[in-house]
């Protein structure tokens, strides 16, 4: 079996557990390395899509990555949900059903935001700052995530924090 998504990868380990020296190896894909461990965390953009389709190789590698019985987990920079970016794999050509989970720094933020702030008695106020555009997501969907007690201003003077996006 032969899965190649780029051209080279390189693995880092050492000599021996005596020396401090990084010694890197290099594979000429995920093939030569995927029998050595049980799960691959993968980024979504550049890794396996451009934003817009699937990278060569990417949606072949995915299947026969879990085909081998190995756990793939999706690791994002998205503000977006998990769900949202789990649902779209689809439209990119992946089966969702070969993944175990996603993991979005959005959803990260949210948790962050609602373990800082909502316990607090007096709701606190997020403002959000975003590029114009035609898919940029509802902040409001986002802080809704952050809980019951963390809710949205347009006034800086309101804001206890600020979401920059």
């Amino acid at each position: 079996m032969r899965i190649r998504i780029a051209s080279r990868f390189m693995t880092m380990g050492t000599h021996s557990t005596h020396s401090s020296q990084t010694a890197f190896t290099m594979t000429n894909g995920i093939s030569e390395i995927a029998s050595l461990y049980d799960a691959f965390i993968l980024d979504q953009y550049g890794v396996l899509h451009n934003g817009k389709s699937a990278l060569p190789g990417a949606v072949d590698c995915v299947k026969e990555l879990h085909a081998m019985g190995k756990k793939l987990i999706i690791l994002s920079n998205t503000s977006s949900p998990s769900a949202s970016t789990f649902d779209r794999l689809p439209t990119l050509g992946f089966d969702k059903s070969n993944f175990v989970g996603v993991v979005t720094s959005g959803d990260e933020a949210s948790k962050f935001i609602a373990e800082t702030y909502g316990s607090s008695e007096k709701k606190k106020r997020g403002l959000w700052f975003t590029w114009e555009g035609k898919k940029i997501p509802d902040p409001l969907d986002f802080i809704k995530l952050c809980g019951e007690k963390v809710g949205p201003t347009s006034s800086v003077e309101e804001a206890d924090f600020i979401i920059l996006q």
